[in-house]
């Protein structure tokens, strides 16, 4: 979600220099107790109205529930954390999760330790971002997994000449005053997720179960804590702030630690929308558009489903123009800054996220060709009414000459450079949306994504069960529909074709 047509390589970084941490002889910090362990609560105040609606219907059982605490020094950038998981029990062989801080282009000294299964000992193996914890069945549904981790947030910047790409200067970067957290704790994977422990490829890395997450996290005196969860403790003490936030639904918690920010908001609807940034950004502007295009989005695709929606303009990697989280999106403050009351397609593009990604979840790794599509379609459905989307909108066109034939639909690791993956991704595939419109009307189209949204809320979609769910939305033009789809995505199994 790096804006309306933004590719970077994620992790090819194994050549990066950053400073190693400077944990040897630092007494360890005392983290907070665990909040208590969170519930898929209907009632939950991070729910709004049509939320709660659509996770009555989902139903997650099943759900992964994190309880975690954090002490974080955002100056020298340790994190000192414990984690608490409950999630359900494989059958076989043990449980998986995604710990971002053991990227070898950190150099980020991430220590796992602490471990529990069931409250008992245990051992993990870890493998760069994979965590493995073994497991054995004692007839429970669930288990519960118990582990504390530690690494140091990498200064943003170059190395080497190179510079740093979204996997560590977006999602875990330190600066001055702003410190940003991106998939900065043990996030469980899903079995039938991607589990490439070296994040090889272009686009995003998210591949996570929506569940439930409450987290109590420790910083000094004068920051803030900036999250998609909403605020349910707040203590102060002896120079430390601790505040505890917490949200149902959500698949990762991002986070933005910081000072001297400033926020505003604006109401969508039953949601509110707060804009936070530092001094030369506009947030009232940034948070009157947010609200807009919400509603514009949510008039198309149904209720969005938490009570807030925070928008943080920050600083991200180069040609970065924002990343999506459930409930929240990171906007690059230079295009925050420019925002002026309309046509902001960077926002739109990571607001429509919120639907195609965080409430109707793929895995990114896999099928990129399903959340990125459709967020760039759905800004141009936005925008289109109140701005010029000129070029922005131009989608759909053969792939470039050396490209070959359209086939989008395969993993980030099959892609064989950003061009190619921009051109696929964000121009190619698209067409196939706005193809379908002119075939069928957009109406129908957009009732067909909305019946989609309404199925898989809080779930997760295959860009083959998405392929199949549209052509069974137009009854008599099905053989049409899949030609549009294999003609600008490409058909099921394209990618180990000849």
């Amino acid at each position: 979600g790096k804006g309306a047509r933004l590719v970077v390589a994620v992790a090819l970084l194994g050549g990066a220099s950053l400073p190693a941490p400077a944990s040897a002889g630092r007494p360890s910090p005392v983290t907070p107790d665990l909040p208590a362990h969170p519930s898929i609560d209907r009632a939950s105040p991070s729910l709004s109205t049509g939320g709660r609606q659509e996770l009555e219907r989902a139903r997650l059982d099943h759900a992964p529930l994190y309880a975690l605490s954090a002490t974080i020094d955002p100056e020298s950038g340790h994190v000192d954390g414990r984690m608490r998981a409950r999630l359900p029990r494989p059958e076989h062989g043990g449980v998986l999760f995604r710990m971002l801080a053991g990227l070898p282009a950190f150099h980020a000294g991430l220590a796992i330790n602490g471990v529990t299964v069931d409250r008992k000992r245990a051992h993990a193996r870890v493998d760069r971002t994979v965590v493995r914890v073994p497991v054995t069945g004692n007839g429970s549904a669930t288990v519960d997994v118990g582990m504390r981790f530690s690494y140091r947030v990498p200064r943003a910047g170059t190395t080497r000449g190179r510079p740093l790409t979204q996997a560590t200067i977006a999602l875990l970067s330190r600066r001055p005053d702003v410190d940003q957290f991106g998939h900065w704790f043990p996030l469980w994977l899903p079995p039938g997720a991607e589990t490439d422990p070296g994040i090889s490829g272009f686009g995003d890395i998210g591949n996570f179960a929506a569940g439930a997450i409450s987290a109590r996290i420790r910083v000094p005196s004068g920051y803030d804590v900036v999250s998609a969860g909403v605020t349910v403790d707040r203590q102060a003490s002896n120079g430390q702030a601790t505040v505890t936030q917490a949200g149902v639904g959500l698949r990762d918690l991002s986070l933005v630690v910081g000072r001297g920010l400033h926020s505003a908001t604006a109401p969508a609807g039953d949601v509110t929308v707060r804009a936070t940034g530092p001094a030369d950004v506009d947030v009232d502007a940034v948070a009157r558009d947010g609200a807009a295009a919400l509603q514009a989005l949510a008039g198309l695709y149904g209720p969005y489903p938490w009570s807030a929606l925070q928008i943080a303009a920050v600083t991200l990697g180069p040609d970065a123009g924002g990343m999506e989280w459930p409930g929240a999106v990171w906007i690059s403050g230079r295009d925050a800054a420019g925002s002026s009351g309309g046509g902001n397609l960077t926002l739109d593009h990571e607001l429509a996220h919120q639907w195609w990604h965080a409430l109707v979840g793929n895995d990114s790794i896999r099928a990129p060709v399903v959340d990125e599509p459709l967020a760039q379609f759905s800004t141009c459905l936005v925008a289109a009414p109140s701005a010029d989307v000129g070029g922005e909108c131009s989608f759909g066109g053969p792939a470039p000459d050396g490209l070959g034939t359209a086939c989008a639909n395969k993993p980030t690791t099959a892609f064989t450079s950003a061009e190619e993956y921009g051109s696929l991704i964000y121009d190619r595939a698209p067409g196939f949306y706005r193809a379908l419109a002119g075939a069928v009307g957009n109406d129908a189209t957009v009732a067909a994504l909305r019946d989609v949204v309404t199925r898989h809320a809080f779930g997760v979609i295959t860009a083959d069960q998405l392929r199949a769910e549209l052509t069974a939305a137009f009854p008599g033009q099905g053989d049409a529909v899949r030609a549009l789809w294999d003609r600008y995505i490409g058909a099921p199994g394209c990618a180990s074709r000849p």
